[in-house]
This record gives C-alpha cells, sequence and structure tokens, in this order.
C-alpha cells in the first residue's frame, strides 16, 4: 500500500516539474531579445506586471538599467485610482540607477517625488510633467536647480 501512495507521489512531483519547465519559455532567451520585448512595453506595465511573468522577465525588469534609461508614465486613466503613480515613478527612478535621462510623467510627481528625482538621476536631460497638480514653485525651482545637465523642460497642466 505504501508504495503505491509512493509512487503516485512521484508522478506528481514529476508532472509539476514538467509544467513548471513549460511555463519558463522565456528562460532561454538572449538578454537582447528579453530587453527589446520589454522596451516595446509600457513602463507601467513593466512596473506592475512583468515581474509577474517569469524569473527571466522579473530579473530584467528589476536589474536593467537600460530599460529605465527614458521613462513614460502616461494614460493609464482606467487604472489610475487603483494604482499610485508617484510610487511607480519613485520604483522606476530607483531602478534606472541613476541611468534616467529623460523622464515623461503624468499624475506622477509632487513636491517630495522632484526632489528624488533629482537625487537619483543626475544625468537628467529632458523633464516632462503632465498634470502635476501638487507640485510647487519652491519644490520645482529646487529641483531643476539639482539637475545641472536639464535640456529640455515642459510642463502642462
Amino acid at each position: 500500500m505504501p508504495s503505491r501512495r509512493l509512487s503516485g507521489l512521484r508522478r506528481r512531483r514529476r508532472a509539476r516539474r514538467q509544467r513548471r519547465a513549460a511555463r519558463d519559455w522565456a528562460e532561454g532567451l538572449p538578454a537582447d531579445v528579453l530587453l527589446a520585448i520589454l522596451h516595446r512595453l509600457d513602463h507601467i506595465d513593466v512596473l506592475t506586471a512583468a515581474d509577474r511573468v517569469c524569473r527571466s522577465w522579473r530579473r530584467a525588469s528589476r536589474e536593467e538599467p537600460s530599460l529605465w534609461r527614458w521613462i513614460t508614465m502616461r494614460g493609464h486613466e482606467g487604472i489610475a485610482r487603483r494604482i499610485n503613480r508617484g510610487g511607480l515613478a519613485c520604483e522606476a527612478m530607483r531602478r534606472s540607477a541613476g541611468q534616467c535621462e529623460a523622464f515623461c510623467g503624468e499624475y506622477a510627481g509632487n513636491d517630495g517625488f522632484l526632489v528624488y528625482l533629482s537625487e537619483q538621476s543626475p544625468c537628467l536631460r529632458s523633464l516632462r510633467l503632465i498634470s502635476c497638480n501638487d507640485v510647487t514653485d519652491m519644490g520645482f525651482t529646487e529641483a531643476v536647480k539639482a539637475l545641472p545637465l536639464l535640456e529640455e523642460l515642459g510642463l502642462a497642466m
């Protein structure tokens, strides 16, 4: 009796391993192909969903700063109430590891974020803020002073 039960357990474990191996199809993809796929996604999608696809997508989306060199966080009105755009913008800046050159954010900024942006992205060249109503004149002035390489600035309300 115990031998039957043990063989059934082994079959279930083997089947589970095979299913897991079949799901992780992206594990064998070269890094440049994987990054090309992730570059085609919206940054909000990468932040909220790419971590859940497989181990290699999670690793690439978290540990590859080149993916976060030009950050655009616009749109997504349908899920705007359910996500913290400011928090996502801070996470994107953290993942850029100081290599972010351009940031465009809609409803994603306040004074605290601008200070964080100026600290985390010293090589920022372009900044576009759209409908960031929580940004004050003083916070904006401090952030712009701390970004010496800033060449392009866009504000839209």
